[in-house]
This record gives structure tokens, C-alpha cells and sequence, in this order.
């Protein structure tokens, strides 16, 4: 997992417009986001698609692992705990 670094991630929307270059390869050879200010305040955050890929993987399976607690949670327990463990895999 990345971590934030203030120093190194917070960064302004005009530092951005002018070395965006610097930034967008800054974010392909680290796992950092960058989060993007405009007036002081948190505007965006971008982050590297390996990053992103990472994220959204996590999410998939917290969703299914949601779901499966919903079933139990309505007694529609899940009789084929090997098609279960296929889904996560996946």
C-alpha cells in the first residue's frame, strides 16, 4: 500500500498545469497518488492505473464479500462454497 506523503503528494492546480510531465512520471514509477489543491482546498487526486487497478480489485472483492454476509444475514446461505471461492479468485 502507497502511503501519503503531504510533502511529496500535495500539489497546486497551476504546479500541476506547469510540470504536469514531471508529475504524470512521477506517478508510473511510484504507487503515489497526488492530490490536486485549488484554493487551499483538495480538488482531485490522481493516481497510477497500477494504483487504480489495485483499488478497484480491492472494492470487487469487498463487494462480493458484502454480499455474501447479506445472503447470510437472510439465511440464503451459500451451498456451493466452491463456486464461492472461484468468485474471489477472480
Amino acid at each position: 500500500m502507497a502511503y501519503f506523503s503531504i510533502e511529496k503528494d500535495l500539489i497546486s492546480l497551476s504546479d500541476f498545469r506547469s510540470s504536469y510531465k514531471k508529475y504524470i512520471t512521477r506517478l508510473s514509477k511510484e504507487r503515489n497518488s497526488i492530490v490536486l489543491t485549488q484554493n487551499g482546498k483538495a480538488a482531485a487526486v490522481l493516481v497510477s492505473p497500477r494504483e487504480y487497478d489495485q483499488l478497484t480489485g480491492e472494492n470487487d472483492i469487498l463487494n462480493l464479500i458484502a454480499s455474501r454476509l447479506q445472503e447470510i444475514a437472510n439465511h440464503d446461505f451459500v451451498t456451493n462454497e466452491d463456486e464461492m471461492w472461484k468468485e474471489l479468485e477472480e
